[in-house]
């Protein structure tokens, strides 16, 4: 199974921002939430965070950050210790992100864990179903994130073996 880390970082320690980081696991054309870590950061704790989510999950490979916000300056403070950090550009409103991987949900392709296994799963839930008009998106926002990035690798895939099929 394909493993990335996502991660929308916008920090403030008070506040109604969170920092969260996703990780995410792809088999074929399904895509599964494995793990995820949400709170009011600072800069020195987000950077521990991502060096404890990398360890927890070492084949996540892949860390995708956010270019916005505070994404660069981590990236940055990371660069050296961290291999896979790379800033992605989101294309588009927050909006029409999570509209484009919309999709995949309908389809049954998105695939999150158990509440027993992972209590913080139902404020997800509850931040996806309030979204656009709950007050935090920012689950949301890292969520369609991986998800853009895992369809658009599996088109590149596909496109290849037609290519070579």
């Amino acid at each position: 199974m394909r493993q990335l880390q996502s991660w929308d970082m916008t920090f403030k320690e008070s506040g109604t921002s969170y920092v969260v980081g996703q990780v995410w696991g792809q088999k074929a054309a399904d895509c599964y939430l494995l793990d995820q870590v949400r709170n009011r950061w600072g800069m020195s704790d987000t950077c521990e965070q991502v060096k404890v989510l990398s360890m927890k999950w070492p084949q996540a490979h892949s860390k995708i950050v956010e270019d916005k916000a505070n994404g660069p300056a981590v990236v940055d403070m990371l660069k050296k210790t961290l291999t896979g950090l790379r800033l992605v550009n989101p294309e588009g409103g927050k909006e029409s992100r999570a509209n484009s991987v919309e999709p995949m949900w309908e389809s049954g392709n998105v695939w999150l864990p158990h509440p027993d296994e992972a209590p913080w799963v139902e404020d997800f839930k509850l931040e996806l179903l309030a979204f656009p008009a709950a007050v935090n998106d920012d689950q949301v926002d890292a969520m369609s994130q991986a998800l853009h990035h895992m369809r658009r690798n599996n088109l590149d895939r596909l496109r290849r073996a037609m290519e070579n099929g």
